[in-house]
């Protein structure tokens, strides 16, 4: 466990990183705070949640866990856990993992004069900022895929934008329960957070930003999935046209292969074998059936070209 201290005038910060839960039993009785939501606070599993116990408030937050793989969607992978325990003179701020953010606040506030609330509003802040270049991510990978969505380029679209879709609907969730828990410490304007007012704008625009991501993507992947079925239409009725064509000539030259398969047989008795004009009129018997078929085709319009 590494522990940090200060004390400001009226309140002291107390940050603590990997507690065990000897730790927990230690500072629940050092703080007199209560040990069961102290000792399950740091669950892998807890989404932002806000609880009072007394004079006492609890409350979660997830902060963006810099060192998550690309390939990273889930909450647990995209983000990590920073627990405020508030007092009337106490800030107990818990993590499993180091903050920048908190480390940061820990080198400067030696030189910075805090209230309580407004320190507390100054770390909330710095939470959601933590968000801030992720999203940007996003939004320049959601213009990579819309520009590569128009140009054709199938490659791996559906595979990134699926993850753009997963982590945006991810954040999304996040600042929800975020908002949840800045309602509900709104809601007790005794206690020293209930003027986060100004948080107010930058989860806004966060919320804002993430659900813009989250229908942008989806429109240009239902787009890419339509232009790919469209083409893949075009090249069938592409074959399908050539298909016919060859369907039709080869109608022309069935039955006239056949009239010439049997006058080309070789038997001694064939009747019309020594017919003086046999071969003009079998000609035109064949002229007589190619007619007979380019009308009836014509009459079943099978080569007219149909507006697409």
């Amino acid at each position: 466990m590494k522990r940090f201290e200060h004390s400001w005038q009226n309140f002291k910060w107390i940050d603590v990183e990997g507690p065990s839960q000897a730790d927990f039993l230690q500072l629940a009785e050092e703080f007199d705070l209560p040990l069961r939501p102290l000792a399950t606070c740091l669950d892998p599993e807890h989404l932002p949640r806000c609880d009072f116990f007394g004079t006492t408030t609890f409350f979660i937050l997830r902060h963006f866990d810099s060192t998550s793989p690309e390939e990273a969607r889930s909450i647990q992978q995209l983000t990590t856990k920073i627990v405020f325990v508030v007092g009337r003179d106490l800030l107990l701020t818990l993590h499993r993992a180091p903050l920048a953010t908190l480390s940061h606040e820990m080198e400067r506030s030696a030189f910075v004069s805090h209230t309580l609330g407004g320190f507390i509003q100054h770390l909330y802040q710095e939470v959601l900022t933590s968000f801030d270049e992720p999203i940007e991510a996003l939004e320049k990978g959601t213009e990579a895929i819309e520009g590569r969505v128009f140009a054709l380029r199938r490659r791996n679209i559906l595979r990134q934008g699926y993850r753009i879709k997963s982590k945006s609907s991810t954040y999304r969730k996040v600042f929800k329960f975020t908002s949840d828990v800045l309602l509900k410490l709104q809601s007790r304007p005794e206690g020293p957070l209930s003027g986060f007012g100004d948080l107010r704008e930058s989860l806004d625009r966060l919320i804002f930003y993430t659900d813009n991501i989250y229908e942008d993507i989806t429109g240009l992947l239902n787009l890419h999935i339509a232009l790919m079925s469209q083409k893949t239409n075009e090249a069938s009725y592409k074959t399908n046209e050539i298909m016919r064509v060859l369907t039709a000539v080869s109608i022309f030259f069935l039955p006239l292969n056949f009239i010439a398969g049997i006058y080309g047989m070789n038997f001694v008795n064939m009747p019309e074998l020594k017919t003086e004009n046999g071969y003009f009129i079998t000609l035109g018997v064949m002229v007589l059936v190619a007619i007979a078929i380019l009308a009836w085709i014509y009459k079943k319009a099978w080569l007219k070209k149909e507006d697409l």
